[in-house]
């Protein structure tokens, strides 16, 4: 009989390969708004961060602590889902037809679509109070009877908007449609999350989902257009936070009675989304000129990077073999974000935006295993879909600033050799081809 894990395999390996395939067209027009969309996608996260802020912690010794890290995880997640949607919908809204133009067609703004998302919410709100049987308390109802099914058709529904999403996002003339299917596929599976037969409170979840959707909302209409990427960078550390909060609060919670292979997937978890996090920040900052541009080098760096990543990698192995409730777990999330500062100082500020849609593939990875840990599918799906898709823009993106992706696959970002500068000295204009689609916009 196929386990829960298996189905959980299969679902990864064929969302890999969908999101790897579904844009392998995009032209380069699309790659910023692709990397903001598919940041915000990664605020899947925030499915698993309801859930770990909702239940019910009162026989867990310090119970306390795991509330808040899902406080903490809701509180990030959302704002990356927040700010990510709405920054790349400011960006699609430059993008007009002559046909557009000529007739002087505005796109709606986002009061409208937040007016939409409101109404949507009140509508089913008010659909579950006309239809619950009187006498029975609303939670009641809502968990024996609607949260099932509700939980169930609105997760299928999620997948099928996101991947159609991306698949809009692909193409100049459905990218507009495709981030409002990506967008609706979130609220869907938030909406879906609610349900969890695991949360039996919703008042942390709502503090947290307000002040993330304030921090949000602020980013994505404040920020100018041309501080996109340190913005996604900025807004992706917080999905990458948010799944390494979660994998501590769960790691918190079953000390020592967690399965291998789900301990194994939680480790990876964590250690992926601590060092993207670091990672993300760092990036962020050079764009933002916080830092030096110019890569930072020192005195055995590498030797340094490869014995904190085999450090890392002990650690779990140990961890996985032992089982045991120990320190070493807060000593391997530690080194992650250690790992993920000495990963990107490296590297040159004009190669971060490949990084950036790098470390949001790996944002996606983190989500996926979060999926597993939980064993939540819309979390595989998504994570896969996010992961994969991310990886191959990172390497479009490469091919379009005419780098190598033997540099982007052995981080040897920011190193100029001696030929490519004279080459580069002599050259008088870059020659680039464009897709046919490009033209439309």
């Amino acid at each position: 009989m196929t386990t829960e894990l298996e189905v959980g395999l299969y679902i990864f390996m064929l969302a890999g390969f969908l999101g790897y395939h579904i844009i392998t067209r995009v032209p380069p027009l699309l790659h910023t708004p692709l990397m903001s969309a598919t940041n915000a996608i990664a605020a899947i996260s925030l499915v698993g961060s309801l859930v770990v802020a909702g239940s019910d912690y009162s026989q867990v010794p310090n119970g306390w602590v795991c509330t808040l890290l899902g406080f903490a995880a809701v509180t990030c997640s959302s704002t990356n889902a927040f700010g990510g949607f709405l920054i790349t919908d400011r960006m699609l809204r430059m993008f007009k037809t002559a046909e557009e133009r000529a007739r002087g067609t505005r796109r709606p703004v986002e009061l409208q679509a937040f007016a939409f998302v409101v109404a949507v919410v009140a509508a089913v709100a008010g659909i579950l109070w006309a239809t619950k049987p009187a006498g029975m308390a609303m939670g009641e109802w809502l968990h024996e009877h609607v949260a099932p099914e509700a939980l169930r058709y609105c997760y299928i529904l999620s997948a099928g908007m996101f991947v159609l999403g991306l698949k809009g996002l692909s193409s100049p003339k459905w990218a507009r449609a495709g981030m409002s299917l990506a967008a609706f596929g979130m609220l869907v599976a938030v909406v879906g999350t609610l349900f969890h037969p695991h949360i039996v409170t919703y008042r942390w979840i709502a503090l947290g989902f307000a002040i993330g959707a304030v921090i949000g909302g602020t980013m994505g209409l404040r920020i100018p257009m041309t501080a996109v990427p340190q913005r996604t960078a900025l807004s992706h550390s917080l999905g990458a936070l948010a799944a390494c909060l979660v994998g501590v609060s769960e790691y918190f919670r079953y000390q020592g009675e967690l399965a291998r292979v789900t301990l194994t997937a939680l480790d990876f978890e964590v250690v992926v989304g601590g060092l993207t996090f670091t990672g993300s920040l760092i990036a962020a900052a050079k764009l933002q000129e916080l830092l030096r541009g110019r890569p930072i080098t020192y005195r055995g760096q590498n030797v340094l990077s490869l014995s904190l990543l085999s450090v890392i990698v002990a650690s779990g192995v140990y961890l996985v073999v032992t089982q045991a409730a120990t320190v070493f777990f807060y000593v391997m999330v530690g080194l992650a974000f250690v790992f993920g500062l000495l990963l990107v100082i490296p590297i040159g500020a004009a190669d971060m935006p490949v990084v950036i849609a790098l470390l949001n593939s790996y944002g996606g990875l983190a989500d996926a295993a979060m999926g597993f840990v939980l064993m939540n599918k819309i979390q595989i799906i998504t994570g896969s879909l996010d992961g994969t898709s991310g990886f191959l823009l990172a390497l479009l993106m490469c091919r379009a600033m005419n780098r190598s992706a033997v540099n982007v696959l052995f981080g040897a970002f920011g190193r100029v050799s001696d030929e490519a500068v004279a080459a580069a000295a002599e050259a008088k204009g870059t020659v680039r081809s464009i897709a046919p689609e490009e033209t439309a916009v």
